[in-house]
């Protein structure tokens, strides 16, 4: 078969990648359903102009991310993988933070769509022959592989300590409790500081795990707005005198899902308004050391005088998700008791990878991953805003953000965009709600849209296909949309 890709040998991006990158259009959009024969590699690549070479390194690549399969004498031939028949079948009409987040795990193993969907580092970046170096150096330790400390491992608690000291807190390593990621140290804060049925303050739009995470312990989430700066404090103040909330839980760095960064005075002033209420503060720094332009302000925690902030934070963001560690920086009046909810949950996390990153971190290896993954990030981040302001009408809003992940999209209205994931999803994108970031309704739709983990020509190629979109509904030309291969109108 004959297959029309279009060549540009002034792009910075390598032939092979661009014959990549074209082939996964078409698989996603189905115009190459599975099943579909592939041109030979001589065929392509005289169609092309290119070498026999080029054209092999593109199918390489594409057999090893799963999007084709190859069978010596037949021949290449889209993957079966890209029907996902059973994918999403049992998400309810309504959707919420739980269906959603497994949803979007899903999304992250799906062959032939394209994910905007998860606040996540590209797995590709992260330094795997230097990390599991440290896995090797613990194979005749057999400490290592018997049930840890539920507090964490001393020596990594050190490191946390000292890591912390470079965002201006001083922490102990016995005020340091080791946790399997956020989610968990989210879990147990929430656990220890309040009971089902208490009021908690927490911003909207706000991390979707955290709402989760609340509803499944049943507390009462109640939203306190933002503005570009941050909470605002009118609106937080009232709140902390009319619910008398537990905790207010707060991400004032990078924002999941708006990427904004609460301005140094706005910090200080909700810092100011908690103390004077007795209420205690569940800051959220996961992303801060993913900065693009300026340094970020300090945290809540390194101006924090009398022990009103918990703080927690993660590796995973850092380094790869699935690394599940993360800790909790709290006043030692809640650590004993932050100890007993951890090791009532799962005991302790894996010494193991526990002794890996902590060697990781004595060693500078995560200094040196910055160093090499922030202009990356940068470069997928400009090239989002850049494709936001090329292609998007100037009735949609959105935020540029200074580090962290995520962007966040806001449209005119709700109904006239109320199937617009579904129609991207159609395309072979997939993006996250905006309604699941919410403690109470809005009037307006938005989405969160994530570059971490795509490369820039990629998030250029998907703002292009959803822009489209947005004028079709703008416009009043939009139809329904049929799902590619059945999928569900997930994220």
């Amino acid at each position: 078969m004959s297959i029309e890709l279009k060549i540009d040998r002034s792009h910075s991006l390598a032939i092979y990648q661009q014959i990549v990158e074209q082939l996964k259009d078409r698989i996603c959009n189905g115009r190459l359903p599975a099943g579909t024969r592939l041109p030979t590699v001589r065929r392509l690549a005289a169609d092309l102009g290119v070498t026999r070479l080029t054209v092999q390194n593109a199918y390489s690549a594409l057999q090893e991310a799963g999007w084709v399969e190859a069978t010596v004498g037949r021949g290449t031939f889209v993957s079966q993988a890209v029907r996902p028949t059973t994918f999403g079948r049992a998400l309810t009409p309504a959707l919420s933070p739980d269906t959603v987040i497994s949803e979007i795990l899903q999304v992250n193993h799906a062959v032939g769509l394209r994910s905007l969907a998860s606040a996540s580092p590209d797995p590709h970046l992260f330094p795997a022959e230097e990390f599991w170096q440290g896995l090797i150096t613990q194979q005749t330790d057999v400490a290592a592989t018997g049930y840890g400390s539920s507090q964490g491992d001393p020596r990594l608690r050190v490191e946390i300590a000292r890591d912390l000291q470079e965002r201006g807190i001083d922490a102990a390593p016995d005020e340091i409790v080791v946790v399997a990621g956020v989610t968990q140290g989210l879990s147990l804060a929430a656990q220890c500081l309040a009971q089902a049925g208490d009021r908690v303050l927490v911003e909207q739009p706000t991390y979707l795990g955290l709402l989760h995470t609340i509803k499944a312990q049943g507390l009462q989430p109640v939203a306190v707005p933002l503005d570009e700066h941050g909470p605002i404090l009118d609106e937080l103040e009232r709140l902390l005198i009319q619910e008398r909330p537990r905790f207010f839980y707060t991400i004032p760095t990078y924002q999941n899902p708006t990427g904004r960064c609460m301005a140094l005075e706005r910090r200080q002033a909700v810092l100011d308004l908690a103390t004077a209420h007795g209420v205690v503060v569940v800051e959220d720094d996961i992303y801060a050391r993913l900065a693009y332009d300026d340094p970020p302000p300090p945290p809540l925690k390194a101006l924090d005088p009398t022990g009103s902030v918990v703080y927690v934070s993660s590796y995973s963001k850092l380094l790869m998700p699935g690394l599940r560690l993360g800790y909790l920086a709290a006043p030692p009046r809640l650590v004993e008791r932050l100890i007993s909810l951890r090791r009532a949950t799962d005991l302790c996390s894996p010494p193991l990878l526990q002794r890996a990153l902590t060697i990781f971190l004595r060693e500078g290896g995560l200094r040196r991953h910055l160093r090499r993954v922030l202009p990356l990030y940068r470069e997928r981040r400009n090239a989002l805003a850049q494709a936001l302001a090329r292609h998007l009408p100037g009735a949609v809003q959105w935020s540029t953000p200074q580090g962290g992940f995520c962007t966040w999209l806001t449209l005119p209205n709700y109904h006239a965009f109320a199937d617009l994931e579904r129609a991207f999803l159609a395309q072979g994108w997939a993006v996250t709600p905006g309604e699941v970031f919410l403690a109470e309704a809005q009037t307006h739709k938005s989405l969160r849209i994530c570059f971490g983990s795509q490369p820039p020509e990629t998030i250029a190629a998907g703002i292009q296909v959803l822009a489209g979109l947005i004028h079709d509904r703008l416009h009043g030309r939009s139809q329904p949309q049929p799902l590619v291969n059945d999928w569900a109108p997930l994220v």
